[in-house]
């Protein structure tokens, strides 16, 4: 699935969208007037200013020939479930264990990707976030997580 659209388009239509969303939001606060700003002035402003921003951007987008391909799912997947086994094992697991899993599979989603070089990454990654996050700054992370006894 190829979707092909202009990236300063899809950038305006973004900014547009985003502005209009955060504008509704802020009506619900109050505006004020110019002498007595209500909390809801300084949304509203910028939201204007954010869809300002975009209205320029998608019309001058008309002007360019750039182009935006979705990108393939297989990689943004891969690292989207590594940093969801890195939420959600962090702490049972540990990190001497989770960051290689981590390491590797989110190298995995490269087109370079090579076992070598991805193993060594990972080991690296896991001793220094030891040193730096564990023994350097004392944060609570556990080596070996309660899973395994640690």
């Amino acid at each position: 699935m190829s979707i092909s659209i202009g990236i300063d388009r899809l950038a305006g239509l973004t900014f547009i969208v985003l502005g209009a969303a955060f504008l509704w939001l802020g009506l619900d606060f109050g505006f004020g007037s110019m002498l007595r700003i209500g909390p809801g002035f300084f949304p509203v402003i910028l939201s204007g200013v954010l869809i300002g921003f975009g209205v320029a951007i998608f019309v001058r987008s008309f002007l360019s020939d750039d182009s935006f391909h979705m990108p393939k799912l297989g990689p943004m997947t891969r690292v989207l479930a590594a940093i969801a086994i890195f939420a959600g094992f962090m702490q049972p697991v540990g990190s001497y264990l989770i960051l290689p899993v981590v390491v590797v599979l989110t190298a995995s989603a490269s087109p370079k990707f090579r076992w070598t070089s991805a193993v060594l990454l990972a080991v690296g990654t896991t001793i220094f976030s030891d040193l730096i996050f564990r023994v350097g700054l004392g944060l609570p992370f556990y080596a070996v997580g309660y899973w395994f006894g640690g």
